[in-house]
């Protein structure tokens, strides 16, 4: 399953800079016959494409499998342009680092999406109303992915937000999405960027809830060295919100990838026959994550498959592994 015509399209302003950026959200289709649930958990996907200059955007075929998966497994998908992508704004940076604020930019959306979501169908118990979200990427994207901050600070920047924030008008954005319609189509709203201010009382409240979200990790094809040292210029990744401080040029420490991919359930799928990176490296690296200390990473090599996914039978069999992964999520 493809992914299909997007429920929503609108665009978001970067937290970088204010460069707006096209998205979209998928919002997966209603049982005919729904039967009741043990819980009623709001989950979600972003799915980050691979890298602009050579083609990458959200309309990647594998960014589209990757994402009708996740929706045909229950999730709200979310996929959103880089920078210099498609109709969003600027150029692809030599650092990552505006694209990794291009992608908390939307991560912010989609989490303030499905927390407003929950409330809207009637789920107030504290335990119940928990989001997950998967943070996903192929290829450049995965990169991007695995050097995002923790939830602590984007749940700080939310809490800190004032009204002439980019995160302020992200939050009015989820809030008049988390209102319409599935069935609103064909006519995607685009939301205007002229809203009522939200309280300090509301921001904290929003910033509270996204911050019990619990979150995985969905990579396919990612970037090991050198390649990935080549796209960020060999600089240590942190998020610049230069956009949501007076302070211009505001740096936010980011975990270690290492480390993140550990803490949290992640599912690393790549080929072993990857033109970026040998299978022997991938191997390796995988292996290393898994036998961590408690760790919660885990991988699949799929035997003939490219980085591109072109290959007779691999698609189908990658689609495989993201849907047991996906039933299996707690």
């Amino acid at each position: 399953m493809p992914l299909p015509t997007p429920t929503y399209t609108f665009s978001i302003p970067s937290i970088h800079d204010h460069l707006r950026l096209d998205c979209r959200i998928y919002l997966p289709p209603q049982p005919q016959n729904p039967q009741p649930q043990p819980q009623s958990q709001q989950r979600g996907a972003i799915i980050a494409h691979p890298y602009a200059p050579l083609g990458g955007c959200f309309d990647d075929p594998v960014v589209g499998f990757m994402g009708g998966e996740l929706l045909k497994g229950g999730c709200v998908v979310g996929t959103f342009n880089f920078r210099g992508a498609g109709d969003s704004e600027g150029r692809t940076s030599w650092t990552a680092r505006p694209e990794l604020a291009d992608y908390v930019s939307f991560y912010v959306l989609m989490l303030l999406y499905l927390h407003f979501l929950g409330g809207r169908n009637g789920n107030r118990d504290r335990d119940r109303d928990r989001v997950r979200i998967v943070l996903g990427g192929y290829s450049y994207g995965s990169m991007i992915a695995s050097h995002l901050p923790g939830l602590d600070a984007l749940v700080d920047l939310v809490r800190r937000s004032s009204p002439d924030t980019p995160i302020h008008e992200i939050y009015q954005i989820a809030d008049k999405l988390s209102l319409c319609r599935g069935d609103d189509r064909p006519a995607a709203p685009r939301p205007s960027p002229t809203y009522r201010p939200a309280t300090l009382e509301e921001m904290g409240r929003a910033a509270d809830g996204i911050g019990r979200a619990a979150i995985s990790f969905l990579l396919v094809s990612p970037l090991l060295p050198p390649v990935n040292q080549f796209l960020t210029i060999f600089s240590k990744m942190s998020l610049d919100a230069g956009a949501q401080t007076s302070v211009q040029g505001r740096q936010i420490p980011c975990p270690k990838p290492a480390d993140q991919l550990c803490a949290h359930e992640t599912m690393a799928i790549y080929g072993d026959q990857d033109t970026f990176t040998s299978a022997s490296k991938l191997e390796k690296w995988s292996a290393e994550l898994a036998h961590a200390p408690e760790s919660r990473f885990q991988a699949v090599e799929i035997e003939g498959a490219g980085h591109f996914w072109r290959e007779d039978g691999v698609e189908s069999q990658a689609r495989e592994v993201i849907r047991d992964w996906v039933c299996q999520m707690a």
